[in-house]
């Protein structure tokens, strides 16, 4: 699990220039671990945690990075409301 979050953190602080200000999230299919989601930014990443997607606590780091990155457990990807 170390290492899926490890490579998670490492692939959004390499997006951390391209979002700014804004903390856009993503839910996707992990191997052992199921579906998550996971936002980056520079605020809480609220609008994750608001969006009725996350079906456990989201957990964040503190910014050492510059950015803040969150990821929670999520519910099947084909379960959301289609745009």
């Amino acid at each position: 699990m170390r290492a899926a979050l490890l490579v998670l953190t490492l692939t959004m602080a390499s997006l951390a220039v391209s979002v700014g200000a804004r903390a856009e999230f993503n839910c996707f299919q992990t191997p052992g671990e199921g579906v998550r989601c996971a936002c980056i930014g520079t605020t809480d990443c609220s609008e994750m945690k608001n969006s009725g997607r996350c079906k456990s606590d989201a957990e964040c780091d503190k910014g050492e990075l510059g950015a803040v990155i969150c990821s929670c457990k999520a519910a099947r990807i084909s379960s959301y409301p289609r745009p």
